[in-house]
């Protein structure tokens, strides 16, 4: 159902068991953290998104208050199985699964930032327009084809239409 070799490229069709699985890997979330820093986990990317193509791998926004807490939930990620994996400007990743089964990201990130905010802003926008959600499946799988192997370029050929998205999402 869900997991996926780190760095290749492979497609499944939606399955709504991602909703259910998000669910569960939430709840396990915020009970670790007690939300001592923790505000909300939300379920965003491809597998949060109806009738939407994804790798099978469960994306979530972890919010905190403040950005700086994201080096005490270091530990208690580790120990449900998340793995400090690199900074970004706006956010903290963290993996879940040995490299040959990734199973879960989790993006930590100041709750209601800019970066929360276009994650759910995309998300929904999509989930409300249903013909986007067929033309993002398209331009997914013909990128996937292209590039099976290399998640970057795959991930650098979804930007214009992501960009896009948001642009209309936030007028």
């Amino acid at each position: 159902m869900i997991g996926l070799k780190r760095g290749s490229v492979k497609l499944s069709p939606y399955n709504p068991k991602w909703a259910k699985e998000f669910e569960k890997e939430r709840e396990r979330i915020l009970v670790k953290l007690e939300s001592t820093y923790a505000v909300d986990v939300q379920h965003i990317g491809s597998t949060s998104v109806p009738g939407l193509t994804a790798k099978p791998l469960i994306d979530m926004s972890l919010g905190v208050r403040r950005f700086k807490d994201v080096e005490k939930l270091v530990k208690p990620l580790r120990e449900l199985g998340y793995i400090f994996d690199r900074k970004f400007q706006h956010q903290r990743f963290f993996a879940k699964g040995p490299d040959s089964k990734r199973t879960h990201y989790l993006h930590v990130m100041r709750y209601d930032g800019v970066k929360w905010r276009n994650d759910r802003a995309f998300r929904e926008y999509l989930i409300e327009h249903p013909k986007q959600v067929h033309a993002y499946s398209k331009l997914k799988m013909e990128l996937a084809q292209k590039y099976p192997n290399d998640r970057q370029k795959y991930s650098d050929g979804k930007d214009k239409f992501i960009k896009h998205i948001l642009k209309l999402a936030n007028k």
